[in-house]
Order: structure tokens, then sequence, then C-alpha cells
């Protein structure tokens, strides 16, 4: 142990004096813009590497194109738009916008870019921007995005109009309640963008293998180097819009690393370790974290129920394959999966309440639908489903089903039930939970088989190939809105999961989602659209597309070293990370 300690203690001090003389050597070569945003905390200190753990690969930086984690977790560091959300206050407040207005009809704003906005090239950001992000890709009908999905009323699209180089005229073709929140989309650039979106590739560009140098943002970091399977590396971004009260350009911190570590005990180790300044923390860890907090070295913060949803679905996708020709999925298996009865048989046959004791230690909740108790937008007289094999059983007899002289559950040709149950690997706790929900299925006579799937390749399953039977895996909290769901509960939807993008609603139910999704969206009264929302919540609830599980406590450890935090009750803990300094 001596052997190895002396040089880690060389290296230590070498990489300190390093940080310091990296943080003597800092000099900000660029004028602030002249509109800069003077940020509300106290005044920090530049220098030193943000360290981080993610547990894949970014699929893309494509900010449009992303809709995964482990690409969003990149790309909110890169990006910015007009608004930004502040999780704190839990309201949009002025991003690439200094300032706007709205017309008395609720229907037009007009925005007012700040003087001085560049790009991370040095390139001008103007009123171009945002028209060319708007109208040549959100809108554009040949690029496939989510985008559209919450920036649209009735299917119709926002007019957005160049008014001068820095102003830009938005109308809505009807009141649009959460207008301020979801038009903080991020902006591209059109210098770097244009030639790709002329030529009808811009769903490919700026992929994985794209020379960092030509992802242009205009967020407080850029990307600086990737290594797939090891980690993306991001740096100051020189022409950053945002200041401190002494006029220092923001944000402090040199550069950001997020190391790709696959397994959930390894990002505990690496934290434990100091290799890692934040964790999202499993119940199973909680009483390790709360004996080692007393070393002073982290905090570890309960901020009560997780906004996310964890659920799983079955693939009802009628479609066929353009390259094989054959149906997504089995036409036998479809029949089952559309069934509502056969759904909800499933729903009653997990043991949540098990599930809660012996994986999450007590440290969550039941979930029966799409929000969780710590939304304000929740409904708590959703259907429940409580563990029943009886009733799973009544249920299946109803839907037609039946099981053989062995026990084996057969539908009423007699085709025995069996069926593929996904979930990504890497999440100890995914993995154990999809261990029990396998044996409750089979409590029901039904042959269930469990893949461990990589994140990555589980999201191309669920976004582009349709091939599977069933998937288990859920939905970070996003902004606390319903509009934020519109791309999963709209049947048009990139993320209506079960059958995506529907050229119309495959269900009655599903067009009452659609209808019911829309009237909230047309109206201020806030109650109004929370009886709108919790019809829609209600529908979940009774059709079961999704079958929600279980929503854990949330806890989240960070190390002592990051200083200016200001964790929200809901949303990221590092929200304000272009605040944050290292001490």
């Amino acid at each position: 142990m001596i052997r190895f300690f002396i040089p880690l203690l060389l290296l230590t001090l070498f990489l300190t004096s390093c940080g310091r003389r990296e943080q003597e050597a800092f000099v900000d070569k660029h004028p602030l813009p002249e509109d800069v945003e003077i940020a509300q905390c106290p005044p920090g200190k530049y220098g030193g590497r943000y360290l981080s753990s993610t547990i894949g690969d970014p699929k893309t930086f494509n900010p449009v194109m992303a809709e995964e984690s482990s690409s969003t977790e990149v790309l909110g560091y890169v990006f910015g738009g007009l608004t930004r959300y502040n999780s704190k206050t839990q309201s949009p407040e002025p991003g690439l916008a200094k300032s706007w207005e709205v017309s008395p009809d609720n229907k037009t704003w007009t925005f007012h870019l700040r003087r001085g906005l560049q790009w991370s090239d040095g390139t001008p950001l103007t009123a171009d921007d945002v028209v060319f992000t708007f109208n040549d890709i959100i809108y554009n009908p040949k690029i496939v995005n989510r985008n559209r999905d919450f920036l649209s009323v009735d299917g119709k699209y926002f007019k957005v109009e160049k008014v001068d180089a820095l102003t830009v005229r938005i109308t809505t073709p009807e009141i649009y309640a959460p207008f301020l929140i979801f038009i903080g989309t991020e902006i591209l650039p059109r210098h770097k963008l244009q030639k790709a979106v002329a030529e009808g590739t811009f769903e490919s560009a700026w992929g994985i293998n794209t020379d960092p140098r030509d992802i242009v943002g205009n967020g407080p970091y850029v990307i600086k180097s990737f290594i797939p399977g090891q980690r993306t590396v991001l740096s100051r971004n020189p022409y950053y819009w945002r200041a401190d009260s002494k006029r220092q350009r923001l944000p402090y911190i040199d550069e950001v690393v997020l190391n790709v570590v696959p397994d959930q005990n390894a990002l505990l180790l690496r934290f434990l370790a100091g290799e890692s300044y934040d964790l999202g923390v499993r119940p199973e860890d909680v009483a390790t974290l709360r004996k080692d907090e007393t070393k002073g070295k982290f905090s570890l913060y309960d901020r009560g129920p997780s906004t996310a949803s964890n659920f799983m679905w079955f693939n009802m996708n009628p479609g066929k394959s353009p390259k094989t020709g054959k149906p997504y999925v089995d036409p036998v298996k479809l029949e089952w999966f559309k069934n509502q009865k056969f759904r909800q048989a499933i729903a009653h046959s997990i043991n949540k309440e098990g599930i809660i004791n012996s994986i999450m230690l007590g440290l969550a909740s039941p979930l029966w639908g799409p929000e969780t108790e710590s939304d304000k937008w929740f409904n708590p007289q959703v259907r429940q489903y409580p563990y029943d094999l009886e009733k799973s059983r009544q249920l299946l007899r109803e839907a037609g089903f039946k099981w053989d002289s062995a026990g084996k559950l057969t539908d009423a040709k007699g085709h025995p039930v069996t069926w593929t149950f996904n979930t990504n690997q890497g999440n100890n706790q995914r993995e154990q939970v999809a261990n029990i929900l396998v044996e409750d299925f089979k409590k029901l006579g039904m042959e269930v088989t469990l893949r461990m799937v990589d994140f990555n390749a589980l999201v191309n399953k669920i976004t582009d190939t349709y091939d599977y039977d069933a998937i288990m895996l859920g939905l970070g909290g996003g902004a606390p809105d319903p509009a934020a769901g519109m791309s999963v509960f709209m049947s048009s939807g990139r993320m209506h999961q079960w059958y995506p993008r529907q050229p119309k609603p495959a269900t009655p139910w599903e067009a009452r989602i659609d209808e019911l999704m829309q009237k909230q969206l047309k109206t201020l009264n806030e109650s109004e659209r929370r009886k709108y929302f919790d019809e829609v919540q209600m529908i979940m609830s009774e059709q079961v597309p999704y079958i929600y599980l279980v929503t854990p406590q949330s806890f989240v450890a960070v190390s002592h070293k990051i200083k200016n935090l200001d964790i929200p009750k809901q949303g990221s803990v590092l929200w304000n990370f272009d605040e944050l300094y290292l001490q």
C-alpha cells in the first residue's frame, strides 16, 4: 500500500498545482455582450474540472434528435433557448431573449434578443437563427422530431417571423398556456446547419462521430472531446452570455468530465472515492451514504418522492418493418397486448409492496398513473391495481384465456402465452425489479424471457426498429406542466411508446386523450387545465397502455467541493451549473 500511496500523493499534488496554474491562467479574452445577463449568485472562483458519471454514451450531439438522457444530459450544457427554466422558482425567465411582450389576446409574442450574442465560434447569434430553428428544422415535415408535439396546437404550428436582426415575433394559432416554458427549446446555428437541412441530411447531422470543433453552441460549455465507452469532456464557451455581479463571465468551472460508468455499484464507488461529484442515490445505498456523510466530504439530500415515472408496456404497433415486410409484433401476441383486460391482469399481478420492501427498502411508494404525488398535477383518483392474482386470473378468463392441464396459460385459440421482456443493463435496481416481475408473471402460467439490453440499443428498439414484445423503462421528470407529456400522450407523438406516430388515433380512448391534451393547452384557467389533465390520467390508468410500477424516494449526494448549490424541490440538482464553482 505504501508503494502505491507515494506516487498517488505526488499525482494529487501535481494535479492540484496544475489546477492552480489553470485557475490563475484563465483570462476572459472577449468582451461581454452589451446585454449580458448578471446572475444573482455570490461571485465564485475560476478553475477546475467537474467530475460526473453517466450510465451510457450519448447517442447524438444533435439536440433536436436527442430523446434519451445519455444525450440530453450532455447537450443541456451546450445549448439554450429564448427562455430558460428556473427550477428553484419553477418558472421561465429570460434566456437568449432579454425581454418579451404579449398581445392582449395572448397569442402574439414579441421577443427581444440580447445585443452582442455570439455562438461559441464567435459568429453573431441573431433572429435568423431563431427563425431557422423553428421554420426550417422543427416545423420541417421532412425532419421527424418530438419538439413539434409540444410546439403546436391541434396540429397547427406557431408562426415565427423575423422583425429585425434582434427581434422575433411568434404567433400561436390558439392560446397556448405553457408557451414561455416550451418556447425555450434549443436554438441552433443557421450558419452551421443550413447546408444539412437543404441536403436532407439534418437528422444524421452532428452524430457522435462529428468532430467536436464543428458543433457550435450557445450554452455555458462546448464539446471538447468524446471517446466512446469512456467519456465526454466539455470546456468553457468563451462567448457565453451570463456573468456574475463582478462582471466575471460564467461559467467558473473550466471543464466538465462525464465518465461512462455502466454499472450503478461502480457509480457509488466512484463517488465515495471522490471520482464523481454528484450521485443519484439508490434506496439500498442510503444507509451507507448516511454513515459516510459524517466524514464531511459530501451531503446527502432527501428530496421526497421522485417526479420520474417507472413503468412497463407492451408493443401495440400494428405496422410492418420496411426492411423485412414482416409485422413488428407477432399478430398472435399483438391481439393479447391490445386487450385491455390482459393489460389489467398484468397490472394486478405485480406485487408493488413487495418490490418497495425488498428492493427499495421501504423508500418508495406505489405508482398508479402518469404523475407522482410530488407533482402538482397529480390526480389521486386514478384507478389502482393492488396485488391480486385471483383478480388477474378472473380478468384473463374474461378476455378468453385459459389454462391447460400443466397450468400453462393459453389464449382462446390454444396459443401458449409466451413473450420477451426487455430492460436496460447496468441499472442494478431495474434488473432486480425485472426479475421479480418475471416471477410474478410466471405465477399466471405465462412463459416470460427476460433480456438485458444496452441502453442505447434499447432506445433504438423503442424509437426506430420496434423490435420487441415488452419493455420496462421510465421517463424523467420534465418541466412541471402537462404539455411536457405531449409527445407521450398524443397518438401522433414520437414518444407514444406503445404505438408511436399514429396516422390517426388507433382507439377511441387515444382519440379522447388527443382531444383533452389539446384542450388543456388552450386555456389560461388552471382549474380547467387540471380538469382536462385529470381525465387524461384517469384514462391512462383505466386503459393501462403503461403499467406503472413504483416511485422511489429521491435522494442525491453532492460533494462539498461544489459551491453555489441551490437545490430545488424538483428538477436537476445542478440546474444552475453555470453558477457553480469548485473549492
